[in-house]
């Protein structure tokens, strides 16, 4: 390109530029910025006002939720039975899956301490009763 077509074409651009902004009023955006954030926060604030009374009108109240929550030794007891169960399948996994063929008995071993103790965590966290009740319940039968 030559420098005399160069400068042309700035010079055009330059003309493109300055009738497009004459046109818009001034706005570089091409649309009311301002009426679109309007636009946004009433429906925003709307859903939220909707939302927070179809909360309110809910039954129960904070008491009634809280008190099925689990205890904070139930937690703990599902915390450490959970990070148990998930060691020994990762032991499992990582050491005794490659030489299956030469020790299986060791892979399933871990494996089914490592579900045992996964399992063991839902009993402390819903406590025995709830969870035998939750698992013999026609809606788990399927066989």
């Amino acid at each position: 390109m030559k420098l005399g077509s160069t400068s042309l074409l700035l010079s055009d651009w330059n003309n493109y530029a300055s009738t497009r902004s004459g046109e818009e009023g001034g706005r570089a955006l091409g649309f009311d910025l301002e009426a679109a954030v309007r636009t946004a926060n009433d429906k925003v604030t709307g859903t939220f006002s909707v939302m927070s009374q179809s909360v309110r009108e809910l039954p129960g109240s904070f008491q009634t939720v809280t008190s099925n929550f689990p205890s904070r030794k139930a937690l703990m007891y599902f915390g450490l039975f959970l990070a148990s169960g998930i060691f020994f399948i990762f032991v499992s996994f990582v050491m005794f899956l490659p030489v299956m063929v030469l020790m299986p008995q060791k892979f399933a071993i871990s494996f089914t301490l490592g579900c045992a103790f996964i399992i063991a965590s839902l009993f402390a966290l819903k406590g025995p009763a709830n969870q035998l009740s939750h698992m013999n319940a026609p809606e788990m039968k399927h066989i």
